[in-house]
């Protein structure tokens, strides 16, 4: 089982944001004055020509879309320029083209990017994800929320994970393998690729596969684990034997680091945490809709932000 590519598509995930939308089609405003202002802020604006040349580089992309982006690009450039840089923006190409292989060129057909506007796309999920996590690091490890990580934290164990796609061949492996000590020898040389290190805030090992594996004992073994993607829907059988287990103990400090992490991952995917972030910038930058074609673009975010 390839766990690193499974955490590739979460983290890749994270990244994207709100960039890897449902598109749909362009806004009736191409009629408009070039040099009207479409959204204001401090210092600066989006305007009509600015919507314009994103429509010729992102003609598959709705003008809906592209004016938050124009909008975002600018008022998060100011604090994050350096997070969504060309050196960075080139990583996470790199990345991207690790995780699909080849169906890279079919995931930019489908999301209605292409290799020469990818990067351009890219950047204001990275301004948003630079934005959340220094919001995280400022903000959320409260002693609190610390202490409340802490309650169902794991620390590391090293045990064999190996998944199997039916039930049934699952259930014969586990046989086997538990049949005596040829056939766990057998087992640990088979699926020797499969031993792995994790702890209860790893995002590559299932969260049903976690809560039986840390219930063993060394040399033990669990029964057959069902467990669901979210993303796929695709349905695995697990087993695992036990390698090296461990206790937390009771000093909490001791794994500071670990459970800032936890709260890190939770708060990154909470939709509704993540929009109150946003909603700080766009107040902050004192963000107005000038255009009523637009005027429901950042409704999701806060009903605050001024709309005339």
């Amino acid at each position: 089982m390839n766990f690193k590519k499974k955490s590739l598509v979460i983290a890749t995930t994270i990244i994207l944001g709100a960039t890897l939308v449902t598109l749909s089609g362009c806004s009736s405003s191409n009629n408009a004055v070039p040099n009207k202002d479409i959204v204001t802020m401090k210092g600066d604006s989006v305007k009509v020509s600015d919507l314009y040349k994103e429509l010729q580089t992102f003609p598959n992309i709705s003008s809906t879309v592209l004016v938050q982006n124009l909008t975002f690009d600018k008022i998060l450039s100011k604090d994050f320029a350096k997070e969504a840089d060309d050196k960075a923006l080139t990583k996470q190409v790199n990345a991207l083209k690790s995780q699909y292989g080849d169906q890279f060129s079919s995931m930019l057909q489908q999301s209605g990017l292409t290799n020469e506007n990818l990067k351009a796309y890219l950047r204001t999920g990275m301004l948003e994800h630079a934005a959340i996590d220094n919001d995280i690091k400022k903000n959320q490890y409260t002693d609190a929320n610390l202490k409340k990580a802490w309650e169902s934290y794991h620390p590391d164990v090293t045990a064999y994970v190996v998944s199997e796609t039916s039930k049934d061949a699952a259930t014969k492996a586990l046989e086997a393998a538990k049949k005596d000590d040829a056939g766990k020898a057998s087992f640990e040389k088979t699926n020797a690729e499969s031993k792995v290190t994790f702890n209860s805030a790893s995002t590559s090992v299932p969260a049903e596969v976690q809560t039986a594996a840390f219930k063993l004992k060394n040399g033990e073994f669990s029964d057959v684990i069902e467990s669901t993607s979210s993303s796929t829907g695709a349905t695995s059988y697990y087993i695992v034997e036990m390698v090296k287990t461990s206790e937390k103990g009771t000093d909490m400090n001791k794994y500071k680091k670990e459970l800032q992490n936890v709260i890190k991952t939770e708060k990154e995917s909470d939709t509704t945490y993540n929009n109150s972030v946003i909603t700080k910038y766009l107040k902050k930058n004192n963000v107005e809709v000038k255009n009523k074609s637009f005027s429901s673009i950042f409704s999701q975010y806060s009903t605050s932000t001024s709309q005339s």
